[in-house]
């Protein structure tokens, strides 16, 4: 007698603007199979530090979620590598699909360092992979961001600064997209890179990834 496994999604979001098109993919999909939907979070650091920007994603994430009947599940890594966590908590919910994002500037700070999507991969057992690519989510991002202004990076000591104006050498041109729904100066910031387009994160006015 051939045993049929009920499906289960689970959508991994860490923090950034593309976090929520990630989720209603998967409230997509789960619609369409009727599937039970899972939203994971892993932690990067296991401390308790308050960050306004992460706390602001995470309201947002967790209200999709309710909206759709989906879980929301906040794992911290605890020393271990987000392969791990993520494939631990699939097994745990029984979990058949996992959807992820991926792009030269991820959200998952690992996909810098070694092939995580391989990686993880390598550790899923009886799951399919759904690799979601930031550059397709970029195309809507009217639907999240203001329109785009010219703006600058602007070296301040160790950091850069967003500013209407250039200041000094080391000052980057690009286009800024202020987020939806935000009074802060969070969103993100567009620029040609070795005739590439590269997106980076804006948190408060202050540039947090690397450049």
């Amino acid at each position: 007698m051939k045993v049929i496994h009920k499906e289960k999604i689970m959508v991994c979001v860490h923090y950034g603007p593309h976090g929520e098109r990630l989720i209603r993919r998967g409230i997509q999909l789960s619609e369409l199979i009727g599937a039970p939907l899972y939203v994971l979070n892993v932690e990067s650091s296991d401390s308790d530090e308050y960050n306004q920007s992460k706390e602001m994603f995470m309201t947002v994430w967790k209200r999709l979620a309710e909206e759709a009947g989906a879980e929301f599940m906040v794992r911290k890594r605890r020393g271990r590598k987000t392969t791990d966590v993520i494939v631990e908590a699939a097994e745990e919910k029984e979990v058949t699909q996992i959807i992820i994002g991926q792009s030269a500037q991820t959200l998952w700070q690992e996909l810098t360092k070694r092939n995580f999507v391989n990686e993880l991969i390598s550790k899923m057992k009886m799951m399919d992979l759904h690799v979601v690519a930031v550059q397709r989510m970029r195309a809507g991002l009217e639907e999240t961001h203001e329109e785009g202004v010219i703006s600058y990076l602007v070296k301040t000591g160790d950091t850069y600064q967003l500013s209407d104006e250039p200041n000094g050498p080391d000052s980057i041109k690009g286009k800024y997209f202020h987020e939806l729904h935000t009074e802060f100066e969070n969103g993100l910031f567009r620029f040609e890179q070795d005739g590439k387009a590269r997106y980076l994160h804006i948190c408060e006015g202050v540039l947090t990834d690397p450049l």
